[in-house]
């Protein structure tokens, strides 16, 4: 009897051993956070040659940013560089609603120590990254703690963006090019890219010599891929996976006089959250979504949402607008304070739209492409590896994250020059990172039935991810901690597995499924 006793004890200090380990290892910071650390600290001795950042959009400035830390020289390179303050006519989202996760903010001070004063001369501010998300109807638990974000519209990130990368000390290593990179010579040997071919926008055409690192930051297009065949490395085929979440989008911006904004019945606990409200339908109702914000003073956007298929409704003129909005079903109404401010900014009237068809998802998969049929001094950053749904507002964070995994490769060079390596290194460190947000967005797309999946895969593939993300919100609804490891998740300042640690997994799997 004395030894059964002895032998259960036993096995409940193994037992509770293992789930304070198994615990501890869930909620153990995820590597990037302790390379973030180092992020934009200039290394000692510089590498040698010259490094061509292929676009100038926000993954372009940040990625030439990180490397005037590492490079003698670096050349950015994009048509519109020299138009820091003009609208910018090659990015398809330019006037649409952008919220910004934590990492982005966080990366973004790293690198620039002047980034709130800039961000705020842009006409931005700083604010709460919690959001206030009603899921069907239901509002959904913040965080204890974030650090805040910031609130600014597209174009006046850009420009803060493009205005620090420029005015950095840094910046006296980088040149900038205005035109379009058109493609790129290899070695003899076919182990690196030797050459860059520019054509300028007056129409001369310059080739880039002495290249130590290529990137490519061509966004949608993804040029680097037709590069790199067009030089003649052998990829697979099927190298780049896509599919088509089929959805619309529409932003409708709001000037608004002091004297309207005192008028309206938004809740002051949601005035400085990075989305003021947001309410998503369940998949069961059909794919509408309806987001407010405000990302400046005296202006508030309003987003709309809806399949692609056949005619959309979306709200083309002002008049649209709430017959739009009442057409939103769910587990509980939208709340009545939302429908009163769109009401009082839909009688005043000043607003302007801005519609949106979204591309198609694609993920170009160089982390399964041999070393061996890769350049050692290529990588590609941003959109132009992995373009995500833009409705779940990862694309500048996505960026950031890219550029850290980058940096942490090069620190972690003991040569002057890049390995044979170094690419194939990138990418599946790269992959590591990121390749979670293409599963985790993928397979919630798969459940519209106007989305069109991706080759071999059909609206069953994921079923099981969004059974558990529905009682995963569930369970946020009501539970403190289980909110935290979402949103800190959904943040990038935590590992997925954040969300199976034994006292947020078993909250999760023992609560009912409100949907």
């Amino acid at each position: 009897m004395a030894s059964s006793t002895i032998a259960l004890g036993s096995a409940l200090v193994l037992l509770a051993a293992g789930l304070v380990g198994w615990q501890r290892t869930c909620k153990s910071p995820p590597p990037w956070q302790a390379e973030l650390n180092a992020l934009g600290q200039p290394r000692a001795k510089k590498l040698p040659g010259t490094a061509v950042v292929c676009g100038g959009s926000v993954a372009g400035s940040v990625t030439a940013r990180i490397l005037a830390d590492h490079f003698e020289r670096v050349i950015l390179v994009d048509p519109e560089v020299d138009k820091v303050d003009q609208p910018k006519t090659r990015i398809m989202q330019y006037n649409a609603m952008h919220g910004f996760l934590c990492l982005f903010v966080v990366g973004g001070k790293k690198l620039w120590p002047n980034f709130d004063a800039e961000i705020q001369a842009a006409g931005g501010r700083s604010g709460s990254a919690q959001s206030g998300l009603n899921y069907s109807g239901f509002p959904v638990l913040s965080a204890r703690s974030l650090p805040d974000t910031m609130l600014i519209r597209r174009p006046g990130a850009q420009r803060a963006v493009q205005k620090l990368l420029m005015q950095h000390p840094t910046a006296t290593n980088i040149t900038f090019i205005s035109g379009t990179v058109r493609g790129f010579d290899p070695s003899g040997d076919m182990s690196s890219v030797q050459s860059v071919l520019i054509r300028k926008t007056d129409g001369t055409q310059v080739s880039l010599n002495d290249v130590a690192l290529v990137v490519d930051c061509t966004g949608p297009t993804q040029s680097g891929i037709k590069w790199l065949r067009s030089a003649g490395f052998t990829l697979p085929e099927n190298l780049r996976r896509s599919y088509n979440c089929n959805l619309r989008y529409t932003t409708i911006s709001f000037t608004v006089t002091p004297e309207l904004e005192a008028r309206l019945p938004i809740p002051t606990s949601s005035q400085d959250k990075m989305i003021t409200y947001v309410y998503v339908v369940h998949p069961k109702f059909g794919c509408l979504l309806v987001g407010l914000l405000k990302p400046e003073k005296n202006i508030l956007q309003l987003l709309f949402s809806d399949s692609g298929e056949g005619e959309s409704g979306l709200p083309r003129v002002v008049p649209d607008i709430l017959p739009f909005l009442q057409r939103f079903p769910g587990h509980a109404p939208i709340a009545p304070w939302l429908v009163e401010t769109v009401t009082l900014l839909c009688e005043q009237g000043d607003a302007s739209f801005c519609h949106t068809n979204m591309p198609t998802q694609s993920y170009i998969e160089y982390h399964r492409v041999p070393a061996r049929n890769l350049p050692s001094n290529f990588v590609a950053i941003g959109d132009a590896t992995l373009q995500l749904n833009p409705l779940h507002g990862q694309g500048f964070a996505k960026a950031m994250l890219n550029g850290i995994a980058l940096d942490a490769l090069l620190r972690s060079l003991n040569t002057t020059s890049l390995p044979r390596d170094f690419s194939a290194k990138f990418f599946k460190k790269n992959a590591v990172y990121t390749k979670g947000l293409w599963d985790a967005t993928r397979l919630q797309d798969y459940a519209y039935p106007t989305c069109r999946p991706m080759e071999g895969e059909t609206h069953e593939t994921g079923r099981f991810m969004r059974w558990f993300g529905d009682k995963l919100v569930t369970a946020a609804l009501r539970d403190e901690e289980v909110a935290t490891a979402m949103w800190t998740v959904r943040h990038l300042l935590a590992a997925d597995s954040a969300l199976f640690a034994p006292t947020v997994l078993w909250k999760v799997l023992w609560t009912s499924s409100c949907f």
